[in-house]
């Protein structure tokens, strides 16, 4: 479409007159109606105003086509950035729940009469937060290497990650402690990988995906 139709449809679609649209912006009616039929182009000065009038972006008269494509890019973009930052959130806390359920369920049965419940409730109660963390940690972890193509060299700080829960039963402090290590010793892995890994990675251009 050109300029002149663009400028036609836009002011028809918000049921405006010639002679609203001419009074608003200072001229005749004349000019704009050439303006339309493409006899004559605005100057940059009324296409601003017509703009503003239409409340729409300059490019949505000149390019319209140009105009939408780079809206849904733009919001595709949105959407993309949105699952990023979802990804990278079930990468972390996907780790955390894990090491974290697995200290509640070591300190539950270390302990079992501070919690006053029955072993099986115990068990399914952090056997549930646990499987929960391998249900995220699988999810960011399938996007990031397939998706994202990501460093695999992240692996070998997981395999650090899970020697945290081995390195629970080698330490030779009271429950307390040894979780206290652990769970200082998870969180500083977990950091290094979104530092070094998961944020570089899923923060990489839509360009580089595609």
């Amino acid at each position: 479409m050109s300029l002149g139709s663009n400028i036609s449809h836009k002011r028809k679609s918000l049921k405006l007159s010639q002679e609203y649209v001419a009074e608003q912006l200072g001229t005749s009616r004349k000019a704009l109606s050439k303006w339309e039929t493409n006899q004559s182009e605005p100057s940059t000065n009324n296409l601003i105003n017509l703009a503003e009038l239409f409340d729409s972006d300059i490019k949505e008269l000149v390019s319209p086509e140009e105009y939408v494509n780079e809206k849904k890019d733009a919001e595709n973009q949105i959407k993309q950035d949105r699952k990023d930052i979802n990804m990278q959130m079930s990468a972390a806390f996907g780790r955390i729940l894990m090491l974290t359920s697995f200290l509640g369920y070591i300190g539950a049965f270390s302990d079992p009469s501070s919690y006053q419940l029955p072993n099986w409730y115990l068990t399914i109660w952090w056997g549930g937060i646990f499987l929960i963390g391998a249900v995220l940690t699988f999810i960011g972890a399938r996007d990031y290497f397939i998706r994202k193509s990501g460093p695999k060299n992240v692996i070998w700080l997981d395999l650090l990650f899970v020697f945290s829960y081995f390195l629970y039963g080698l330490l030779p402090f009271e429950t307390g402690i040894n979780g206290f290590i652990i769970m200082f010793y998870g969180i500083g892995i977990l950091s290094i990988q979104n530092i070094k890994f998961f944020i570089p990675t899923w923060r990489k251009s839509k360009s580089f995906i595609e």
